[in-house]
């Protein structure tokens, strides 16, 4: 801008001082015309009068000519700056994002990213709590052998049924975050279809333990059925009993 702007300057300058030329050649033209009374000094007059004017013009062609070269130029030489400026900027930007880059993977491949104690905490806390769960879960299959009839009522299964239930689905949530943390385990999906199969397979026992029950109950109500009628039976024996002893009393009082 500032070569721009003394361009500028240097050209109005230089028409300033043509200008000013053309006027004092004016006057001393017009002073020499009223001085000449010769038509030969006359028409030698007007032919320099031409000379002169063409000397102004080639002076301002000229003029024009360096104030367009210099503009021309300094056009060129920004250009070349402004490419020179984006071609160093792009390596600045390059070399800030490699930086930062650089940056980024020392800060994660250093030990606290890796391997957070806080982490570490957690993943121990719930290794222990997981073992703890397995654990509770194996006392309650062992307890099923307990809820046996008559002693324990279909209610009592049920209940057992639902703390089971609640009990895989709080493995079952511990097992999600521990394979969500170590997203590089190899058997994450072996766990889920082990915990899928642990599912079915309390399914099927609660079903079986449900069907023996339910057949104890039909058992219960046949040995009662059966009982009413031996009751029934040994009433009436017992009646036939007393009926048959009456009658013989009977008999041997009148005898």
């Amino acid at each position: 801008l500032a070569r721009r702007k003394w361009i500028r300057e240097m050209d109005e300058t230089l028409k300033m001082v043509e200008w000013s030329r053309t006027d004092k050649l004016s006057i001393e033209l017009a002073v020499f015309l009223l001085a000449c009374y010769v038509l030969l000094s006359f028409l030698f007059l007007c032919f320099n009068k031409q000379i002169i004017n063409r000397a102004l013009l080639a002076n301002r062609r000229a003029i024009a000519k360096l104030f367009f070269n210099l503009m021309k130029m300094e056009l060129k030489r920004e250009l070349s700056h402004r490419l020179k400026w984006q071609d160093k900027v792009k390596d600045w930007r390059l070399l800030q994002k490699n930086n930062v880059l650089q940056s980024f993977r020392e800060f994660m491949a250093s030990e606290e990213i890796q391997n957070p104690p806080a982490v570490q905490q957690e993943v121990e806390n719930m290794i222990e709590n997981h073992i703890f769960l397995n654990e509770r879960r194996v006392e309650f299959l062992q307890h099923l052998g307990h809820l046996l009839p008559p002693t324990h009522t279909k209610a009592e299964m049920n209940e057992w049924y639902e703390s089971l239930v609640d009990l895989n689905s709080s493995i079952g949530k511990e097992g999600n975050c521990k394979t969500s943390l170590d997203l590089s385990f190899p058997g994450r999906r072996d766990l889920k279809e082990l915990a899928k199969q642990n599912e079915q397979n309390c399914r099927e026992l609660y079903s079986y333990f449900q069907e023996a029950i339910a057949l104890w109950d039909v058992h219960q109500l046949k040995l009662s059925y059966q009982e009413d009628e031996l009751k029934q039976k040994l009433d009436e024996c017992r009646w036939r009993q007393d009926n048959f002893i009456q009658v013989k009393t009977s008999e041997y009082g009148m005898i």
